[in-house]
């Protein structure tokens, strides 16, 4: 195997098993980590049309539309007219999401707590460095930098 291919399924791997970690801990909740991913965007920037959402989520490329549309099924997102394009919706959490949040933010805050201590503070900002400067240029990196700075 290859340093490149190695890295490859490496960082795979850890994204399989984080994902696997995640939707334990979110099983109590009844959100896949994508939904739940969905519900922190929508908390920090609602409301949203679809193609904003899109822009700032990493678990989906392109349109997260059947995403959305399972969770407005769900009762965790309503739809509404936007009132600036009478083509688009706006996007936001029930009152049923919001109830979630406080709990959503505790499993976050814990898993991401989880993954942080794994490495050294000099290990983690290496690693951030590396990682940012493969992914800045593809669409996941460029959503998760909307997100970062709060764009």
């Amino acid at each position: 195997m290859d340093r490149g291919q190695e890295l490859r399924y490496l960082v795979l791997a850890l994204q399989r098993e984080g994902n696997r970690q995640l939707m334990e801990t979110l099983r109590p909740l009844k959100l896949t980590p994508a939904q739940a991913e969905v519900m922190q965007v929508l908390a920090q920037y609602q409301p949203m049309t679809l193609l904003q959402v899109g822009e700032r989520l990493v678990c989906e490329t392109g349109s997260p539309s059947r995403l959305v549309n399972s969770m407005v099924e769900a009762g965790w997102v309503k739809k509404s007219p936007n009132p600036a394009d009478g083509r688009a919706v706006l996007l936001r959490l029930t009152a049923a999401a919001e109830s979630m949040q406080p709990a959503l933010n505790a499993i976050d805050a814990q898993f991401n707590e989880g993954v942080a201590s794994a490495f050294s503070d000099e290990v983690l900002t290496a690693l951030l460095d590396y990682l940012w400067s493969a992914a800045i240029d593809t669409p996941s990196g460029q959503a998760l930098q909307r997100r970062k700075h709060n764009e």
